[in-house]
């Protein structure tokens, strides 16, 4: 549950303005401007109860309006306690006021909302206006029905995200299909796996298939499907040269679990095996990977050096964590060796001074 401070005062601030009401604005005390489309009827929120909202978020010129988020075609509605002591008592005040099926307008211009210390982002100018709207889907009096209701959300959320993921994989599975058609690679030579990582096996291993029991130990190399490698542990110029041992399993002690194109891809896999996987984006990073870019469709290629148990898997990790240490410990001495000397010569040279 996000804090409605949060919501007000983000630089994504700003919603949809119901442009059909000609209620004026009113101005609350730190001069924000509100007005709340009601029809009067049910109770009005209270001190400790559960506010079930969506909310729209606008940048708006005047010329213009440009719709930044808006929860119904994203997560979903969020929940949240109003009270009077988290709550700034500005928006504790304008809360109080709504109804159950309420919208709420709050603006504020850009000049106010930047005036201090925040820095106004590029694409916001001044004498313009951040608006939010919150339509209230419903007020929860305890916590139990608060927590009742999210989970059911939550749950509503999960099945829209795994359809819309769905619909991806076959969006990319089109343009993996055409990458494999232009670059002459013969699909029927390929494995696809369950929920569509395409493996390409360059040699084949030996033993059995890798599964949640084993510790592949892996080098690899990624590239986006336009050509760009963006990591790598066997070229230096990443900083990782270490095997990477792969966690397959769901213990966070053994290490970072990994992207569910490698999860189904690895379990195509011997040891020694070398092959490589075309990864659909929603089996990759997805939407929400600013340094790839959303919606990135990868390839990776995998050699697998050795399949560990988990014993000797936590070995080379204890390993990898102690060279890492030493790594850094020489770092910091080095940084005081550099102090010392600096703080000696500036010794040297004021003892220097004085003798003259």
């Amino acid at each position: 549950m996000r804090h409605m401070k949060t919501i007000v005062l983000s630089t994504l601030a700003g919603l949809l303005v119901l442009s059909s009401c000609k209620e004026p604005f009113r101005k609350s005390s730190n001069g924000l401007e509100y007005k709340i489309i009601s029809d009067g009827k049910g109770e009005t929120l209270k001190q400790n109860q559960y506010m079930q909202y969506h909310v729209k978020q606008l940048y708006q010129t005047g010329r213009k309006d440009s719709l930044l988020t808006d929860s119904r075609t994203s997560r979903g509605p969020m929940i949240e306690m109003v009270d009077s002591f988290s709550t700034p008592p500005q928006y504790y005040g304008i809360l109080t006021q709504l109804r159950k099926g309420d919208s709420l307008v709050m603006r504020s211009l850009t000049d106010s909302i930047y005036a201090k210390s925040e820095v106004m982002p590029p694409m916001f100018k001044k004498g313009h206006y951040l608006v939010t709207t919150v339509k209230v889907i419903n007020i929860f009096k305890t916590r139990a029905e608060a927590d009742s209701a999210n989970k059911a959300e939550i749950a509503v959320y999960r099945r829209i995200d795994s359809l819309k993921k769905l619909e991806k994989i076959k969006e990319d599975d089109v343009k993996l299909r055409e990458y494999f058609k232009k670059n002459n690679i013969d699909v029927s030579k390929l494995q696809k796996a369950p929920r569509g990582t395409y493996v390409e096996i360059i040699t084949p291993g030996e033993g059995p298939l890798i599964d949640t029991s084993m510790y592949p130990k892996t080098n690899y190399t990624g590239r986006k499907l336009e050509g760009e490698v963006f990591d790598s542990n066997t070229d230096p110029k990443f900083g990782h040269v270490d095997p990477f041992v792969v966690n397959l399993g769901s213990d966070p002690s053994m290490g970072y679990g990994i992207i569910e194109g490698w999860l189904e891809g690895l379990k195509l896999l011997q040891k020694g095996s070398k092959a490589r996987f075309y990864i659909p984006s929603p089996l990759a990073y997805g939407e929400n990977e600013p340094r790839l870019g959303p919606n990135a469709i990868l390839i990776f290629d995998i050699e697998v050096l050795d399949v560990l148990t988990k014993d000797q898997a936590k070995a080379e990790l204890k390993a990898a964590n102690d060279r890492y240490a030493a790594k850094q410990k020489m770092y910091i001495d080095s940084l005081k060796k550099i102090r010392e000397d600096s703080i000696m010569r500036s010794k040297g040279k004021a003892i220097d001074s004085s003798k003259k």
